[in-house]
């Protein structure tokens, strides 16, 4: 638990906002952590230190169509924390660029996929 908390952190050191998204019985079900990066949006959706998903979407896109990653890992928690902070910058030499995969329970800034119920100060 202490590695997996110190990503967390290392995660809002990098400028991460974080969300706390909750259940229907107002349980905390999951945390999202996003940052928007030269017209991309990183971002980690997380269930526990066992199962999250990280990725890079476009900041813009068409709200018609299904969010797409252009890049996408899925693992545990302090892997995934590893791998997102470890792409390179947007616009970069190696930074990925290429539509891949569909990814809107990553898009949280841009389009909300599913219903937030955030208490007062839920939004760290």
């Amino acid at each position: 638990m202490d590695l997996a908390l110190s990503k967390v952190i290392e995660l809002r050191e990098s400028g991460f906002q974080f969300l706390h998204l909750r259940d229907e019985d107002g349980q905390l079900d999951r945390i999202m952590a996003f940052k928007q990066r030269r017209g991309f949006i990183d971002s980690i959706l997380f269930w526990s230190e066992t199962e999250a998903r990280a990725g890079r979407l476009p900041a813009v896109r068409d709200s018609t169509r299904a969010a797409q990653a252009v890049w996408i890992y899925e693992g545990p928690l302090v892997e995934a924390v590893d791998r997102l902070l470890d792409l390179p910058e947007p616009g970069t030499r190696n930074a990925p660029t290429l539509m891949k995969k569909t990814a809107s329970d990553l898009a949280v800034v841009t389009t909300l996929p599913f219903k937030l119920k955030l208490p007062p100060g839920a939004i760290a």
